[in-house]
């Protein structure tokens, strides 16, 4: 955008616009750079090392370093709670297994002593016509 300010008679024309490629570098140097510079620069600032230049370099690395383990660690404990979700629906799985077993045994347990029943009743029955 172009403001155009009167001063003293002239016209002064000061451009304000700033170019969409300036506006994409800023975006992504904010987005990757921003937090971590910020940071490094912080520490370089209260800890006045004699070499600043090669502090930042060596913190850079150590940050990217960390965000690495940091993912790997994220990675790590998302598959170990997965693991775990799948081992208690297993469990579950195993339980209800477990409980289905138990009641038919007892459904069998019901029926052979229902059959040995009738059986010892129609054995009596024999015994009491012959």
């Amino acid at each position: 955008a172009v403001v155009s300010t009167q001063s003293t008679g002239y016209f002064k024309q000061i451009n304000l616009s700033m170019s969409a490629t300036s506006v994409v570098e800023s975006d992504y140097l904010k987005r990757w750079v921003g937090a971590p510079l910020t940071e490094a620069l912080t520490e370089v600032a209260l800890k006045r090392p004699a070499d600043p230049i090669e502090y930042i370099a060596l913190w850079l690395l150590r940050y990217k370093e960390n965000e690495i383990r940091k993912a790997e660690e994220k990675a790590n404990n998302d598959r170990l709670a997965a693991e775990k979700k799948q081992l208690e629906e297993e469990e579950r799985k195993r339980a209800e297994l477990e409980e289905e077993r138990k009641r038919i045994e007892a459904e069998n347990a019901a029926k052979k002593a229902e059959i040995e029943k009738a059986l010892a009743e129609q054995a009596k029955k024999t015994e009491a016509t012959s």
